[in-house]
């Protein structure tokens, strides 16, 4: 009897730990589902109509509702939300516009996503007026039996540019470092990682160490993505060989003949005694 009483103790006391445990996980997770139940019907019907207003107007609506989305995981205030979606909204508005300007028959997947990627360089920091620059800098460098830049072209070249711009290096020799990688072709990853790479070495740069107009020319002599930073990642220095005088040896005309060894001596052979017989 005493032992089923300890038994049946010890399972209460297990059933009770399961309990603590099961309570301490929906602690962990209570505010997620807070957040997520802070956001009133009407607060969440608000974000969505930016996003139908958006569709209707033929603008790209998946990034607003990603960012919707993202907000709502974080737990971020709606009212906040809704201020960078509009944001989004007006970038995505002034980038279509652009893009109608730049390429009019553009149409499908591709126009979307040039209009997406030129909304995040907007919102990036790279302004209108910019974008049109360097769209005229780049179409004077082409030659006359190439097309006219399309589309892709400028908003890749905007992106990369709004990386220099983030490294707070000279706008105007950006635009010429984006123009003339359009000119030799680059593609559109290319163009951006050429961008990335820039702002990744943002240091050399503001130190004088390395120059946009240098790596203009270089892209100017034909090298590509893969050559112009094939030595940044060691940060090696050229530098010249050191040269030291040889000292003269002086070496002997001949080897001499190496000394033959001396002949062991033969030993006597010892006698024959009677002991052999």
């Amino acid at each position: 009897m005493t032992g089923s009483v300890q038994r049946m103790e010890s399972w209460l006391s297990g059933r009770k730990l399961t309990a603590l445990l099961l309570v301490g996980l929906a602690g962990l997770a209570a505010p997620a589902l807070s957040a997520a139940q802070s956001v009133s019907a009407s607060e969440r019907e608000a974000l969505n109509r930016l996003v139908d207003e958006a569709a209707a107007k033929g603008l790209p609506a998946a990034p607003l509702a990603n960012k919707i989305q993202e907000g709502l995981a974080k737990g971020a205030d709606p009212k906040r939300i809704e201020l960078v979606v509009r944001q989004m909204a007006t970038n995505l508005e002034t980038a279509d516009r652009l893009v109608r300007e730049i390429e009019p028959a553009a149409a499908g997947a591709g126009r979307e996503a040039s209009v997406t990627l030129l909304a995040e360089s907007l919102g990036s920091g790279v302004t209108p007026d910019e974008v049109q620059e360097l769209r005229r800098v780049a179409q004077a460098t082409l030659s006359t039996d190439k097309p006219p830049m399309s589309a892709e072209a400028v908003a890749s070249a905007a992106k990369g540019l709004s990386f220099i711009k983030d490294a707070r290096l000279p706008v105007a020799d950006g635009t010429a470092v984006m123009a003339e990688a359009v000119k030799q072709g680059f593609r559109s990853h290319d163009i951006l990682d050429l961008g990335r790479e820039v702002k990744r070495r943002e240091g050399d740069y503001r130190a004088g160490r390395a120059s946009l107009r240098a790596l203009r020319d270089a892209i100017a002599r034909g090298d590509r993505r893969e050559q112009l930073f094939r030595d940044s990642r060691t940060g090696a220095v050229d530098r010249p060989a050191s040269t030291r005088p040889e000292r003269p040896v002086d070496r002997p005309a001949g080897r001499p003949e190496t000394p033959q060894r001396p002949e062991q001596p033969v030993r006597p052979e010892r006698p024959s005694t009677g002991r052999d017989r």
